[in-house]
């Protein structure tokens, strides 16, 4: 008797603890919302709203959970609660224009279900026709990093190339966006907006709220770029309520960094939100006499005039101070093994890259009603980067000391952009639910370069040469050379484009999505002879998708892409003119949405044919001396397998995980025939990554570990390859109460030696890998309300 006693006492407490979350959802106007789905995170509860609005979730146990709402074409809502007591009420107000973001994501939830930026409208990954990675906040501050090129290593298909580019599904990649938009404030190397994701500059994330990336030809919704995919950074914006953080960071070479970040409403007005943010970080690099300088300024103001308007300004000063760059690799031979140690420069302690760089954003969003709203972008930006460096220019004979010539150089942009999307969401009666979404896109962009060049000894000039063991630093100086004779070249280059797409719910498990583009192109200017290039384009993306299970798709897609050349090759100088670069894609995969919604999985199969691709003539033209000379290689292809898992897998777990298998060939190349059948620059047949963090319960103690691999990279023009690597990161996490929070991260752990790409030219060599790196920082956070 006491036994059946204790035992339903039990049964009672367990039922006690049990708690029912309830509440309305609302839209504009304030009317209730029904078919909105409400879910909870971790667990598998979701529930759906009434025709009054209404939903309720049981069996919850009391603890902290991420409530998050999605659909009908209304901006995704999330929010975190602290579930307690016997029941609770949460109300939701969707919005369907963006104003203030309200982020209250927990701090190790690596899983976002929904994208909006790169769709161009609220989709679920899970019904998108093509493979879509969200890279959220939480992921960037659990993985402590800063530079941009960090990121790969959690991006399937993804592997790095010399400087800001990279290698995505086996194309060197330069288109970058910000918001959506164009209009990259670290500039381009080859100084046109088709390069735009391209610099010698360093991108820096401390602004960035989170990544978003489209894989696979994205002509329709963004205009011409390269088939492998594009990358959209979303920039940090005011938040409805009060909140401030600040950091600082110590560590290895000399780290110094630290930052204040202040939101909320503006006095005391309830539409009306602020932000002001500063960054700085000064630190040196394991290279000979290298450094890296930066001070970032971001501001943001928020105004929601009307319930269904709202207009946002974002304002950016970005300073950049690279000593000791423009940086090469370390020579190679031709199996990719360091002729040198690693830390080895040919760059002088006088040598410099540097940036100043200023961006104003403004956005106008508006719902005409709630399921009709448009938004409007317009972005400007200039920036300043002189150039001073010493470039490696191969060998003596004694195998040791390297020639070297002195560059100065100077670009300048200033670039505009105005984009502007309506999306429609409407169900005519027998023809299905259509989300339509049309729009376009103006872009200029002003550019100015000047070069000039000093030569070495061996051929007249006044520029030593380097050794490469015991190197003697000092005795060039760009100060003491004699000016050189600058060129000047200046390009204006244009675009202007028109899209429509629209996925159709055709039953309620089949949707099928069309799409197209025309984007027109206009280039003018010197280069130093006169360029004049008109060209214009469509293109098209066709997909499905097949919901199997309601955790699990199926999906498919055909689409194509388009490179115009850029401006400064289209001139004899240059092996100019050129024909544009066009792309096709075929893709197929799967999505689900494992462990009862907490882990997103994305597999996906492609093969990407293009054609008349162009490279860079190591020649540098029929002159030699125009650093913009390509060449037409022909054709190429590039299939493979992607695999992405993502989220929580238990309570106190959380990882990241991606792998890639990827078969790039060369098909034709009418210049060098002995580069036909091997793989495409630095595309790694295998990729592996890795990021995972485990919570200790009731400690405030979190740990996590990290892996990177690649597989062997080569680059045939050049003759070298780099090879695979795998290397281990640790971090450890301990909270100090509810605002503080130190960290301390140890990246390459074991301290291996390898390369992350390898450059045009042995005599450029292979970029090597950082060595063993630690720091610790102190975060501080106001708590979430």
């Amino acid at each position: 008797m006491r036994s059946l006693f204790v035992f339903l006492a039990l049964a009672g407490l367990m039922l006690a603890q049990e708690v029912v979350v309830r509440g309305t959802v609302t839209g504009s106007g304030r009317t209730p919302q029904s078919g909105i789905e409400v879910r909870v995170q971790p667990g598998s509860q979701s529930a759906r709203s009434n025709e009054r609005g209404e939903y309720e979730i049981r069996g919850l146990k009391p603890g902290s959970y991420l409530i998050t709402a999605t659909g009908r074409g209304y901006i995704p809502w999330q929010e975190t609660v602290q579930v307690e007591g016997s029941s609770m009420s949460v109300s939701i107000q969707l919005n369907t224009v963006q104003t203030a973001v309200e982020v209250r994501e927990a701090v190790d939830d690596f899983l976002a279900v929904t994208s909006v930026s790169v769709t161009k409208s609220p989709q679920n990954l899970i019904d998108l026709p093509y493979a879509v990675q969200v890279i959220p906040k939480a992921l960037l501050e659990s993985r402590a990093i800063q530079d941009i090129k960090d990121l790969y290593r959690n991006i399937s298909g993804v592997t790095d190339s010399p400087y800001s580019g990279m290698t995505m599904r086996g194309f060197t990649q330069r288109e970058v966006l910000f918001n959506g938009v164009r209009g990259n404030p670290y500039g381009s190397l080859e100084n046109d907006i088709n390069d735009a994701g391209f610099s010698t500059s360093q991108g820096r994330l401390s602004n960035i709220e989170f990544v978003e990336v489209l894989k696979g030809p994205a002509a329709v919704l963004f205009g011409a770029g390269e088939p492998g995919g594009v990358v959209n950074f979303v920039t940090r914006k005011p938040r409805m309520s009060p909140a401030a953080e600040a950091s600082f960071r110590l560590g290895s070479f000399r780290q110094r960094a630290g930052h204040v970040d202040v939101t909320g409403p503006l006095w005391r007005a309830k539409n009306l939100f602020y932000r002001a943010a500063w960054f700085q970080e000064d630190r040196r690099v394991f290279r000979y006499n290298a450094g890296n300088e930066n001070s970032h300024f971001a501001s943001g103001l928020s105004w929601k005039f009307r319930e269904a308007t709202s207009l946002g300004f974002e304002y950016e000063y970005i300073d950049q101070n690279l000593p000791g760059h423009r940086l090469r690799g370390i020579p190679v031979n031709s199996a990719g093994i360091n002729l040198t140690n690693r830390e080895w420069s040919a760059a002088e302690p006088t040598d410099f890259s540097a940036l100043q760089a200023r961006v104003f954003q403004t956005r106008l969003d508006h719902a005409f009603t709630s399921t009709f709203r448009t938004d409007a972008t317009f972005r400007f930006l200039n920036f300043d980067r002189p150039e001073r460096y010493h470039e490696p220019r191969g060998l003596n004979a004694d195998g040791r000391t390297m020639r070297r010539e002195f560059r100065n150089q100077y670009r300048a942009n200033q670039d505009w952009s105005l984009t502007q999307n309506a999306y429609q969401r409407w169900s005519p009666k027998g023809l299905g639910t259509h989300n339509l979404v049309f729009g376009f896109e103006a872009v200029r962009q002003d550019w100015l370069g000047r070069y000039g060049t000093n030569r070495e000894v061996e051929r007249g000039g006044p520029v030593p040469g380097i050794d490469l063991f015991a190197p003697i630093y000092g005795r060039g100086n760009g100060d003491r050379y004699p000016a050189p004779v600058l060129s000047t070249q200046t390009i204006q280059s244009g675009r202007t484009g028109v899209f429509v797409q629209d996925q159709i719910e055709i039953l309620p498990r089949w949707q099928v999505l069309l799409g197209g583009r025309w984007e027109r192109f206009a280039d003018d200017g010197l280069a130093p002879s006169p360029v004049s290039f008109r060209t214009t384009a469509w293109t098209g993306r066709l997909g499905t998708v097949y919901r199997v299970l309601p955790r699990l798709s199926l999906f498919g897609s055909l689409s194509n892409s388009f490179i115009r050349p850029p401006a400064l090759a289209q001139t004899p100088s240059a092996n100019g003119p050129h024909q544009p670069e066009t792309g096709r894609q075929i893709e197929g995969g799967a999505k689900s949405e494992l462990s009862r919604g907490r882990v997103l999985l994305t597999a996906s199969a492609f093969r990407i044919d293009k054609k008349n691709v162009l490279r860079p003539d190591p020649a540098f033209g029929p002159t030699g001396a125009n650093f913009a000379a390509v060449l037409p290689v022909g054709e190429v292809r590039s299939q493979g397998l992607e695999f992405d898992a993502t989220g929580r897998v238990t309570r106190d777990f959380s990882v990241v995980v991606n792998y890639a298998y990827l078969d790039s060939t060369i098909r034709q190349d009418r210049f060098v025939p002995a580069a036909v059948g091997q793989p495409m620059p630095n595309a790694a047949r295998h990729a592996f990554g890795l990021f995972a963090r485990y919570e200790i319960p009731r400690t405030g103690t979190a740990i996590s570990i990290g892996n990177e691999s690649r597989g062997r990279r080569v680059e045939p023009y050049a003759a070298i390859a780099a090879a695979g690597y795998r290397i281990w990161d640790f971090g450890l996490f301990q909270r100090l109460g509810q605002r503080l929070e130190l960290r301390f991260q140890l990246d390459n752990a074991f301290d291996r030696t390898y390369a992350t790409a390898s450059l045009f030219a042995a005599r450029a060599g292979n970029w090597p890998g950082a060595p063993r790196t630690a720091t610790v920082s102190l975060h501080f956070r106001t708590p979430s309300k």
